[in-house]
């Protein structure tokens, strides 16, 4: 085995406070984490759907009982602006003192920007990271106490902890970031009524970008740091052997296995291995499916994620043959001996491996006219995570070409 760099040993790494409650009635914990704090205005925040077809919003009301002063559903997809706004102002004219998500990624994200917009008291885009023409992207300081938040899994997410967060705008921006450590939730819970309560085809979706991104961080596990190292190596594990037994098996032991391995993804982030910029085709792959995911109706991050990751393997893996041969390795490939056209090879297996999960591997049939590929280029070069150092603009006629052969056959 070829020595450790020794760049992987100088890092920094931060902690922060966190509770999770796991398995069975672990919602029954929410009253008490209430209590502690001396929350006696808790707003519940989710879905239509969560609301409408399940019994969770109720079942927390009668836990906390006169704890909670209210319920918002209107949060969907994507967390357009106009329901976050709305959330805030009922949170503001309630005298919310803290924050009670419901959901999967776009609620818990959401729910973070609701808690900006009380403490900041600003608007959307005074608050949001600004990206300048050939600049690095700069993360606007919030200084204000924010309202504690307490997130409840139905599916799992790496949204689940997180203090960064983005939403839908009506401007021509598309979407805006957001980062403010102080939204960090004081708990999750991964209660397995909870996560047994969203379809199927949602927990598969929101635990392919877990899958996804854990194969992306196996491309870059040996470069990084010790504590990181090991993050990345467990949630490929989890997330290898859970992802495809969704719907095979009864219990919640494989989505708390995926949420288990989401929370690594974040530890990864905290460990100083920033996973969303982790190498350079998870980063074009991400950005451009982001960009699709807000410009384009009808086309989810996740099948995004599996349209656009074997495209850019093909146009940028032969810049990190490194990456290729671990990413390689991850898939179960033999690396041994000479590897001609490796990119191509991992592409090819890339894509059976998601394809065999049930994932389509480009967007022919998303109706995106190729000319707006252009366009989704420029909206994938403003994503603060995956180009927080403008390393994309020097790959920018690789990136389009990916984009083009992913949107139009």
């Amino acid at each position: 085995m070829p020595p450790i760099p020794a760049s992987t040993h100088d890092f920094s790494a931060r902690t922060y406070p966190l509770k999770i409650h796991s398995g069975q009635r672990a919602l029954a914990a929410l009253p008490g984490e209430l209590q502690k704090l001396g929350v006696v205005r808790a707003l519940i925040l989710c879905g239509r759907s969560v609301r409408e077809r399940t019994h969770l919003t109720q079942h927390i009301e009668s836990l906390v009982r006169d704890r909670v002063v209210g319920v918002f559903s209107g949060i969907s997809e994507g967390a357009p602006a106009e329901c976050i706004e709305e959330a805030a102002a009922m949170a503001r004219s309630l005298k919310a003192d803290a924050l009670v998500a419901v959901g999967a990624g776009s609620v818990i994200k959401g729910v973070r920007v609701v808690a900006m917009l009380l403490g900041e008291n600003r608007s959307l885009p005074d608050m949001a990271t600004v990206h300048r023409d050939d600049e690095p992207p700069v993360s606007q300081r919030l200084p204000a106490p924010k309202v504690p938040i307490f997130n409840v899994l139905t599916s799992p997410t790496s949204a689940q902890n997180r203090g960064g967060s983005a939403v839908r705008y009506h401007g021509s921006a598309h979407h805006l970031e957001f980062f403010d450590p102080k939204t960090r939730p004081r708990a999750v819970f991964w209660d397995a009524d909870a996560l047994a309560t969203a379809p199927l085809s949602l927990a598969r979706s929101t635990s392919f970008e877990i899958y996804w991104w854990a194969l992306m961080c196996m491309g870059a596990v040996d470069t990084a740091n010790p504590l990181v190292q090991g993050s990345r190596r467990q949630a490929w594990r989890l997330a290898r052997h859970a992802y495809p037994r969704l719907g095979t098996h009864e219990g919640a032991g494989d989505l708390i296995d995926l949420c288990a391995a989401a929370l690594l993804q974040n530890r990864d982030e905290e460990d100083g291995g920033r996973p969303w910029a982790c190498q350079l085709v998870a980063r074009a792959a991400y950005a451009s499916a982001v960009a699709v995911f807000n410009h384009c109706q009808g086309v989810t991050q996740s099948r995004g994620y599996a349209a656009f990751a074997p495209a850019m393997v093909r146009h940028l893996g032969h810049v990190v043959p490194e990456v290729m041969e671990a990413l390689a390795a991850a898939l179960g490939m033999d690396t041994t001996g000479d590897q001609p056209d490796l990119p191509e090879q991992v592409a090819r297996l890339m894509a059976r491996d998601f394809e065999a999960l049930g994932w389509r591997t480009n967007l022919h049939d998303g109706g995106i006219p190729a000319d707006e590929a252009p366009k989704l280029l420029e909206l994938a070069l403003r994503n603060f995570n995956a180009n927080h150092d403008r390393l994309l603009d020097r790959h920018r006629d690789a990136i389009l070409a990916g984009i083009r052969q992913t949107i139009a056959a």
